[in-house]
């Protein structure tokens, strides 16, 4: 017995370190994996990007207009030159890796006109709000869902006599996917979205992509690609006024982050 108990105490102190060695080691990495956990949430405002939607394209069918009598059938058609006013785009995301929350707001003022038969000019202002939450499903790859508020008024002047005026709002139910890939210097965003449904426009799809340059610890540029397009309708006199638009173009802007 005493030989057993010497024979145990001997294995005992072969083996010790290898058992209590990895389990005292193991609470080290445990440190960095909570700073960088769901407790830690990274902020980034955008107070300012300029989007400058270089393609528009717009699709009308418009019912009769005026007194409906006569032989005017209504307008249908895209318009061929299209015109930029101006536009403002702003936005907010909170994230701590796991969870993502996106907002964003836009104004664009844009316009066309059609010079052949049927003839129309078109005045439009877009403004829109939508804020997302997001899961993370894989390494930098996020599933989204949230609403998005769209606020038009069209100005449409028809075969040059008869004037329209239509300011549609809806809200719109979005869902979609987005790679966001945070990193201390950069970081690189990319998302899809898709809505609408019925509930407020027939149809919405959104694309963006974007790249963040931070040479400094609060602050940063940013630069990249958007894409919009909805089709919507609306009531005139009883009868559905159509609209099918896309814009596009490139948004740069500066980007401060918390």
């Amino acid at each position: 017995m005493r030989i057993l108990a010497r024979a145990l105490v001997l294995l005992a102190a072969l083996i010790g370190p290898f058992l209590t060695g990895p389990a005292a080691a193991q609470p080290a990495p445990a440190a960095p994996a909570s700073s960088t956990g769901s407790s830690d949430w990274k902020v980034a405002i955008y107070p300012v990007m300029a989007w400058v939607p270089t393609g528009f394209d717009l699709n009308l069918n418009v019912p009769p207009v005026g007194d409906g009598g006569g032989g005017n059938a209504g307008i249908s058609g895209d318009i061929a030159d299209a015109r930029f006013d101006g536009a403002f785009f702003g936005g907010f995301t909170a994230t701590n890796d796991v969870w993502r929350i996106d907002a964003s707001g836009l104004w664009a003022a844009v316009g066309g006109d059609r010079p052949q038969l049927p003839q129309f000019t078109v005045d439009v202002d877009v403004t829109y709000f939508h804020v997302t939450g997001g899961r993370r499903i894989a390494r930098d790859l996020y599933i989204t869902g949230g609403v998005r508020r769209l606020a038009l008024k069209y100005d449409i002047l028809a075969l040059q006599q008869y004037r329209l005026e239509r300011k549609p709002g809806v809200w719109d139910p979005i869902i979609g996917l987005g790679y966001h890939q945070v990193r201390d210097k950069y970081e690189i965003h990319g998302t899809f979205e898709g809505g609408g449904f019925g509930v407020g426009t027939d149809v919405e799809f959104a694309g963006s992509i974007r790249a963040d340059w931070k040479p400094f610890r609060h602050f940063g540029l940013t630069g990249g690609y958007q894409w919009l397009y909805f089709k919507i309708e609306d009531d005139v006199v009883n009868r559905p006024l159509t609209v099918k638009q896309t814009l596009q173009g490139p948004i740069v802007g500066i980007g401060l982050y918390f």
